[in-house]
């Protein structure tokens, strides 16, 4: 029974995770879903992890306290900035504060409930089965019935079916023959996004199951490092257009530029949470934007705003600084680690975990990256794996005392 309730909600989850995007029109509480299960979550895992394990003689893992302290550090640095230059209201301060922590928010929240709620996720190759047919007759209908639906954009279709591809992949499925289409289904839709991280999603996936799960190579830093060579082929083209023939004309390369600026003219804590790139930055058009020439940029100006929200790296630049910037690295740095110990542990487990974060850094270069709304799911799903391998250590390590 406790079993069955599990399951239900980690669908439940999975699902809102999966479609949350395309409903958030219709149910306005959607908009802010992950931001609520980071609100309402986060402060019961830190209860948790400092409190109630106290209580029962358990010690907090060494990882997951420099995990923590890294996390509180980088948004003390943000805070810093917005206390000593004010460039915006509070409540925007807030709110973007929590959209820049949420995904290592989630990350530890997603561990609170599987430690609760626990339930095995490779055992739930038909759920995952029913989420990608959902998703794929979801995009079919959305093209023809665009006044009704809402059609998703090429990026969440990218991120969302890359997830349930993987995860195709790792789960133990049923009858063969579904598990074949819902995996063509969601290879077609990479295919139909037509961005070049979808090809790339696709080529590192099948190089990683194939040294990893068949080969049983352990994926080194300077492997992964590697794989950014066939992704920056595929996207010379853009990268070229943007920041080489274009570098002072086109946002993603202005916005880029001035960022380091930002953060040396600002050393080393930047201008604040909801000053620079962020959404609510964009939103509440920031102050420091009229201070660095963009008003009356016909792309990034007051009245258009149209591209003030595209990269990942000039906001942790402009927002937190050098000193903020060099903590969020710490903490990818951090999770790379954690993921590293799952190799010994289970290899299929290890190829997904790490093929998820290499494109979420790859993200980083086109997109919001860890900041993206639609990464949130890639948090849960780890988060989830994560503990589980946490359990299973803590269980081994009692055998043997």
């Amino acid at each position: 029974m406790q079993e069955t309730r599990n399951r239900i909600i980690w669908i439940l989850l999975l699902a809102l995770f999966v479609f949350h995007g395309v409903l958030e029109d219709t149910f306005y509480l959607l908009k802010y879903f992950d931001e609520l299960i980071a609100l309402l979550c986060f402060p019961l895992a830190i209860y948790d992890y400092f409190v109630n394990q106290k209580r029962q003689k358990r010690r907090t893992s060494k990882t997951k306290r420099t995990e923590l302290g890294l996390l509180v550090s980088f948004l003390l640095c943000g805070l810093l900035g917005n206390v000593l230059y004010q460039y915006q209201p509070w409540w925007v301060v807030g709110v973007s504060a929590i959209l820049a922590a949420k995904f290592f928010m989630i990350l530890l929240t997603a561990g609170y409930i599987q430690k609760y709620l626990p339930v095995n996720l490779e055992q739930m190759g038909g759920v995952m089965q029913g989420l990608s047919y959902a998703w794929f007759v979801y995009y079919l209908l959305s093209l023809g019935m665009e006044d009704i639906l809402v059609r998703p954009e090429a990026w969440d279709i990218c991120a969302k079916s890359s997830l349930l591809f993987v995860m195709l992949v790792f789960c133990k499925n049923g009858k063969k023959w579904t598990y074949r289409i819902a995996l063509c289904m969601m290879a077609a839709m990479l295919i139909l996004s037509g961005k070049e991280k979808a090809y790339g999603a696709l080529f590192i996936f099948v190089v990683f199951y194939y040294l990893i799960v068949h080969r049983q190579v352990q994926a080194k830093l300077r492997y992964v490092l590697y794989m950014a060579v066939p992704i920056i082929f595929l996207a010379w083209d853009k990268i070229y257009f943007y920041y080489v023939q274009g570098h002072d004309k086109f946002a993603k390369s202005i916005m880029t530029g001035i960022s380091l600026q930002i953060a040396k003219d600002y050393f080393p804590i930047g201008t604040g949470f909801g000053t620079f790139g962020s959404t609510y930055a964009k939103e509440v058009y920031s102050p420091v934007y009229v201070l660095y020439g963009l008003a009356k940029n016909g792309e990034l100006g007051i009245e258009s705003k149209k591209y003030l929200t595209d990269l990942f790296w000039p906001i942790l630049f402009g927002e937190t600084g050098v000193l903020g910037t060099l903590m969020y690295c710490a903490l990818i740095l951090l999770l790379f680690v954690q993921i590293q110990k799952i190799y010994y542990y289970d290899k299929r487990k290890y190829c997904l975990l790490l093929f998820m974060f290499v494109f979420m850094l790859m993200t980083t270069f086109t997109e919001a990256g860890f900041m993206q709304p639609v990464i949130m799911v890639f948090a849960f799903v780890m988060g989830n794996l994560l503990e589980e391998y946490a359990e299973k250590r803590n269980e081994k390590m009692k055998y043997f005392q």
